[in-house]
C-alpha cells in the first residue's frame, strides 16, 4: 500500500528477462474500494 500516486518495486537480479504484471485501485480514508485498473506488464531490467 502507498500514499502516493507512483510506486517503484524492486526485483531481484534473478528476476531480469521475466515480466512483472500489475494492478492497483485506489482506497478512500473510509476505507472504500474504487475499481481495479486495467493489468500492466512489463519485462523487469536484467
Amino acid at each position: 500500500m502507498t500514499t502516493k500516486p507512483s510506486f517503484r518495486a524492486e526485483y531481484a537480479k534473478a528476476a531480469g528477462g521475466k515480466t512483472a504484471v500489475s494492478m492497483a485501485r485506489w482506497v478512500n480514508t473510509r476505507g472504500e474500494k474504487g475499481p481495479w485498473s486495467e493489468v500492466t506488464t512489463a519485462t523487469v531490467a536484467a
